[in-house]
């Protein structure tokens, strides 16, 4: 141990010499330790500094590439009232008409769009992405200048470790493009089946009125050969009817002749034969039901007639040019033409007013009446009724410049799911052989294409169907021509 002065000249003891030497090695191991620590911190600095350049390079390489895509997207943070935006590109902005610092922060109801015009969405949004769904949706977004587009999207929720949902994130994209196209190929896909359907239109009217001009020929023909026969018959009747008037008087005579004779045994016996031989012949019955059975037979005769009558005029051309016709006669013809049809299904009431004759196509309204008469007649079958509680009424009459004529029967009714196929070609109810679909959807197209006239059904099942055909008096010509 040594000695020394300090310099105030006090005297001060002296340290051990080897106690100061392992201080100083202490010191610097101390010292040695520390710049040891000190490199290693700053070897996890500079390792920290390079994460960060690259996690920062990657993150700007991440929102360049999101900034490069048109899709949106958009990240949000869980929070009431409403999700926050925590992330968004740059298309997200541009398209919205915004700059992304203006959404950065905001809630989410800043793009009114993205939760919905309905006040409710956004409930139901965040009811579906807490249930783990993903929403997806389409809508017209407005922008901020009130420009618009359509945008389509889709969110799904985002969880931490614990299943808590934190975010949120969207992906969309402006679907204005895809939408128009879409609704330019349906245009088109609509414009062939419109034309498809016009094309069986047409087949089917060109099939029946080649079907219509051969029965026609037939029908006229047979009209033809009928109406010389029974004409034959009406005249050979009208003769025997005169002759039982002449053979009656002829007898009437006789008997007064008789009886102004001298009374003598060849008189009574006479008179005694002559009543033998009329009641032996039943000549009072014969005098009595004679002219009975002449009357039914002229009866006969002139039903026949006027059905002949009828089936020349429902089978005669068509002109191809409208011209006034008289409805109420046509309905009566149709009427006759179709009583094989009805008269054993219905009883058919008629109601017809005072109607100016109308300007049309005469023949083809023939067909249309044919098809809603024996269409009721079918549907009265078809409910299990006859002619004791079966009813056809046929209503004709004016109502400003239209002709309206209704068809109503108290058959077993069209389903209501049913009604608006009722015009469409080949559909039918009936069981298969007794309907072809043809004769509504032919009745339409004579009455609104060719006619400009309307044709609409109502009905109940179980109750009954009623249509109402409403043509222009004037006609088709007359209803353009009208201001």
């Amino acid at each position: 141990m040594t000695a020394g002065h300090r310099a105030d000249g006090q005297k001060i003891d002296a340290i051990p010499r080897d106690s100061q030497a392992r201080r100083l090695l202490d010191l610097e191991s101390e010292a040695q330790a520390l710049r040891a620590d000190n490199a290693a911190l700053r070897a996890d600095n500079a390792e920290l500094r390079t994460g960060n350049e690259t996690m920062r390079a990657q993150l700007a390489l991440r929102d360049d590439a999101l900034d490069a895509t048109p899709t949106f997207f958009v990240i949000t943070k869980q929070a009431a009232p409403a999700a926050i935006i925590v992330y968004c590109n740059k298309a997200v902005a541009e398209q919205h008409g915004y700059a992304r610092e203006e959404l950065i922060g905001k809630p989410i109801t800043l793009l009114t769009q993205w939760v919905g015009r309905n006040p409710a969405h956004m409930t139901e949004v965040q009811t579906a992405l807490r249930a783990g769904q993903t929403v997806h949706y389409e809508d017209e977004v407005v922008r901020s200048d009130g420009s618009t587009f359509w945008l389509g999207v889709s969110i799904r929720p985002l969880c931490d470790s614990a299943g808590r949902i934190t975010h949120s994130v969207a992906v969309g994209a402006d679907i204005t493009a895809k939408r128009s196209e879409m609704r330019k190929k349906q245009e088109l896909q609509d414009k062939l089946v419109a034309e498809m359907q016009e094309r069986e239109r047409m087949v089917l009217e060109l099939q029946l009125a080649q079907k219509l001009e051969s029965v026609g020929r037939l029908a006229a023909g047979i009209a033809h050969e009928i109406n010389t026969p029974i004409q034959y018959v009406g005249d050979s009747v009208h003769f025997l009817r005169s002759a039982f008037d002449d053979f009656d008087r002829l007898f009437e005579g006789m008997n007064h002749a008789a009886a102004s004779l001298p009374d003598c045994a060849e008189r009574k016996t006479y008179h005694l034969e002559v009543a033998e031989l009329e009641k032996k012949h039943d000549l009072e019955y014969l005098r009595v039901e004679i002219p009975k059975a002449f009357t039914r037979t002229f009866d006969g005769v002139e039903r026949v007639t006027n059905i002949v009558k009828a089936m020349k005029e429902f089978a005669h051309p068509d002109a191809r040019e409208q011209s006034p016709a008289d409805l109420r006669h046509a309905l009566e013809t149709t009427l006759l033409v179709a009583s094989n049809e009805y008269k054993y299904a219905a009883k058919v009431h008629t109601e017809f007013s005072d109607l100016p004759q109308v300007v049309c196509n005469v023949g083809e309204l023939n067909q249309v009446f044919l098809n809603l008469i024996v269409n009721a007649a079918h549907a009265i079958k078809d409910a299990g009724k006859d002619v004791e509680n079966g009813e056809i009424t046929i209503r004709l009459a004016a109502e400003g410049d239209q002709a309206v004529i209704c068809v109503r029967d108290n058959g077993c009714g069209v389903p209501e799911e049913n009604l608006t196929k009722l015009y469409d070609p080949f559909f039918t109810t009936k069981e298969v052989g007794r309907g072809t679909g043809q004769g509504l959807a032919i009745s339409h197209s004579i009455v609104v294409d060719k006619h400009g006239g309307e044709i609409n059904v109502s009905s109940r099942v179980g109750v009954g169907t009623e249509f109402i055909v409403r043509l222009p008096i004037a006609g088709r010509g007359g209803r353009a021509a009208a201001p």
